[in-house]
């Protein structure tokens, strides 16, 4: 994602950003409606339906599972 906070404008970097401001605003990036640069406007209800189908395409990928190891049990957990 190319965001103020991002490594693609270390420029607008701000130290006083906590975890918390940085995720309520990917956060707001993913889930609101506003057009910005790069956005793309998608229906709720597909945003439904790729949230539900993304844990599993996660799972799929090398990477992620080596980067979260855990992942795949806690998301056999939350299936039950």
């Amino acid at each position: 994602l190319c965001l103020s906070m991002s490594d693609y404008h270390p420029e607008t970097w701000n130290p006083m950003w906590s975890v918390a401001s940085v995720l309520t605003g990917l956060l707001s990036f993913m889930t609101g409606s506003d057009i910005t640069t790069g956005s793309i406007e998608t229906a709720e209800e597909e945003k439904k339906r790729l949230a539900a189908k993304s844990m599993s395409w996660n799972l799929s990928s090398p990477i992620f599972l080596k980067l979260f190891p855990h992942a795949e049990t806690t998301a056999q957990r939350a299936a039950r």
